[in-house]
């Protein structure tokens, strides 16, 4: 029996929510790191549909992420993939916020919710990537914090999306009340997504502190924190963190919780 296409797989994930969990998860279990490039290079995040606001993103948990992870250059390409999700989704949300409705409100979420989930699959990756071997070359070391900081910066700006830009916005549109009520959910949504970047991150930097890094040439050095002004290095990251946790305030703080 021949394997599923990518196409065939992409048109079952956006019938719900919960079929987009199943097919992503059945992938990562797999191990295809091909086809799991390409799933999230055409992926769309499921339609909405009525009697689904309420789903929970608890019962419905990826799985297997860390299946087959190969290599650096295997894990760029799976990264590359879920990157063109991400800005496919971002620019949804963009809309969302300069077409701001009621209408809109449950789909806006559901993209937050999948791009929180592509986000985690793409970290938890590059943490099991990082756990194979102890010494890195000064490449491969390059490699995994470029894809570990594209991730936190495109989780800060949907989130930056999420709390203010696009609340505000339906706020200055709809009926307040009835978007207050509307969006009652969010907070929570937005502080789960959080931690678990968080959680991961505690993970990443454990991993570092175990490693070495062998510049061709050189003695082996730990994996730096810190240079090109990303953000691994301590005080970026209390930064960046501040300014995410600032985000978490703003959007409970409209919502009056």
């Amino acid at each position: 029996m021949s394997e599923p296409t990518i196409a065939s797989l992409v048109r079952q994930a956006t019938k719900t929510e919960a079929d987009f969990y199943r097919v992503t998860n059945e992938l990562l279990a797999i191990g295809d790191t091909a086809r799991l490039a390409e799933f999230f290079d055409k992926m769309n995040i499921p339609r909405s549909s009525d009697g689904q606001d309420d789903f929970d993103l608890t019962e419905h948990p990826i799985e297997g992420s860390i299946n087959a992870v190969e290599n650096y250059p295997a894990e760029i390409a799976v990264s590359q993939g879920i990157q063109k999700f991400i800005e496919r989704h971002l620019r949804k949300l963009k809309w969302h916020t300069t077409h701001p409705s009621m209408a809109g409100i449950s789909n806006a979420t559901r993209l937050y919710r999948a791009m929180t989930t592509a986000t985690n699959v793409r970290i938890e990756r590059v943490l099991a990537l990082l756990e194979i071997k102890d010494s890195l070359s000064v490449a491969e070391w390059g490699s995994a914090r470029e894809l570990l900081n594209r991730a936190y910066r495109d989780h800060r700006v949907a989130t930056e999306i999420m709390t203010s830009r696009w609340p505000d916005a339906l706020m200055v549109t709809e009926d307040r009340e009835a978007v207050i009520e509307s969006l009652k959910s969010l907070p929570s949504v937005v502080s789960a997504s959080l931690e678990s970047i968080q959680t991961l991150r505690d993970g990443v930097e454990a991993r570092r502190v175990q490693m070495e890094v062998v510049p061709e040439g050189y003695p082996p050095v730990k994996p730096p924190r810190y240079f090109g002004g990303d953000l691994l290095d301590t005080n970026s990251w209390r930064h960046f963190w501040g300014e995410l946790g600032g985000m978490s305030d703003h959007i409970r703080n409209t919502l009056g919780q």
